[in-house]
């Protein structure tokens, strides 16, 4: 709780201006910089969630749900190994760009909700708004590794990343190992982020938040399985 200087009433710990005689508790936010944002969850991640929360305007969160999309549509290619299905990277190339920022959009407002309605039902205090801040910049290592290691995997196997004949393990090992822990670290890394927000937005302890990040898990690896089985029918 934050303690008026004026009226001296009580107000949540995020409010700009006290409800009972409307003073100006901390400064205002109006609107987040999206580079300055994101490095500051890298950098200061429970500082920087301090921020998001306060912000009027959760801005750019739409964007990061795009810009993960993009990476997440490779993922799904390499998954299903749709390079046997296309003769050209390109044709790929273009398929993650134009179909990944809707497929983003829509995960990222469906993982948002789920972990705002999680966080509701374990005693989370903060908005869905700042929910939804807090699960778009936590995307942030991911969509890096979108823009840094997504090119060097293309570089390195080309249309072979996509296909399982031959797989690209056998091509380059050392390198494919060492590409798709990368990979998976910077996913852990973004699960970590999520979970100081969890803390930070909706004032949980460390023991809530793992739980909260935990079902989250749950529910992820669920539609995953289920989308995936869908799928692997189809294709």
């Amino acid at each position: 709780m934050t303690i008026c200087s004026v009226c001296q009433s009580e107000n949540d710990e995020f409010a700009v201006t006290c409800k009972k005689c409307k003073g100006f508790l901390q400064n205002r936010i109006p609107n987040l910089n999206l580079f300055e944002t994101a490095w500051g969850v890298i950098e200061s991640p429970r500082a920087t969630f301090r921020q998001i929360a306060i912000a009027e305007h959760k801005n750019f969160s739409v964007l990061l749900f795009g810009l993960f999309g993009i990476g997440l549509s490779f993922t799904a290619l390499w998954h299903f190994k749709l390079g046997d299905r296309f003769s050209t990277l390109l044709d790929l190339i273009i398929i993650a760009i134009v179909s990944g920022p809707v497929i983003g959009i829509v995960v990222g407002l469906f993982i948002s909700a789920v972990f705002h309605f999680l966080a509701k039902v374990i005693g989370g205090k903060g908005t869905f708004r700042t929910s939804l801040g807090v699960t778009a910049y936590s995307l942030t290592p991911i969509i890096l590794s979108v823009f840094l290691v997504l090119p060097i995997e293309l570089l390195t196997f080309g249309m072979y990343m996509f296909t399982s004949n031959p797989h690209p393990y056998v091509l380059k090992p050392f390198s494919y190992v060492l590409l798709i822990g990368f990979d998976s670290l910077v996913t852990g890394w973004s699960f970590v982020l999520a979970t100081i927000g969890a803390m930070i937005v909706h004032g949980m302890s460390w023991a809530k938040a793992f739980l909260l990040m935990g079902l989250l898990l749950g529910v992820i690896s669920g539609v995953l399985s289920l989308t995936s089985d869908t799928l692997s029918r189809a294709f």
